[in-house]
């Protein structure tokens, strides 16, 4: 529920920023404010909590959850997929690589925000594992709390929703 209303309050936030600023943002510019509002918005619900950790390994700022999970943010398409900086910590994440202050195994999942056709409004936010060279091992939309009816799962799949020529 925590990364369901991190990426839904970031975008958000973007939404409320004046309209004269957001005419002049390309879809870049976009994601990397939302992408600033989803980290210091990890780290307010983060903070303090048991077990969670927020690490930078190199440039490359992760939560460490627990001994299951190191997480980062970005924006996604239906199926899990994302654009990257190549850099080597970037590609070692993604590859499930050892990185300084990360124990192994601990597996590397993105999380991200997936919005409408508009680019406007938020269609889900989900859970991906990433592989190397940009694939997918898997991705899972949450289902948000108010939106779940009673004895309804957390989660869906949703990897390889999307269909060659789609984007989303």
């Amino acid at each position: 529920e925590d990364f369901d209303r991190i990426g839904r309050s970031a975008v958000a936030k973007y939404q409320h920023y004046p309209s004269e600023f957001l005419i002049d943002h390309d879809n870049r510019a976009a994601a990397s404010c939302i992408y600033a509002h989803m980290a210091i918005e990890a780290d307010r619900r983060f903070l303090g909590r048991a077990g969670v950790v927020p690490l930078d390994v190199r440039g490359l700022k992760v939560w460490l959850i627990g001994e299951e999970a190191v997480v980062r943010f970005k924006k996604m398409n239906g199926g899990g997929s994302y654009r990257r900086y190549p850099t080597a910590q970037a590609k070692a994440f993604d590859a499930q690589q050892d990185l300084p202050g990360i124990p192994a195994p601990v597996a590397r999942l993105v999380v991200g925000y997936v919005l409408d056709a508009t680019g406007t409004n938020v269609k889900r936010i989900q859970i991906a594992r990433p592989l190397a060279k940009g694939r997918i091992a898997w991705c899972a939309a949450i289902v948000p709390d108010m939106e779940r009816e009673a004895g309804q799962p957390r989660w869906f799949e949703v990897t390889g929703q999307l269909r060659l020529g789609q984007s989303s």
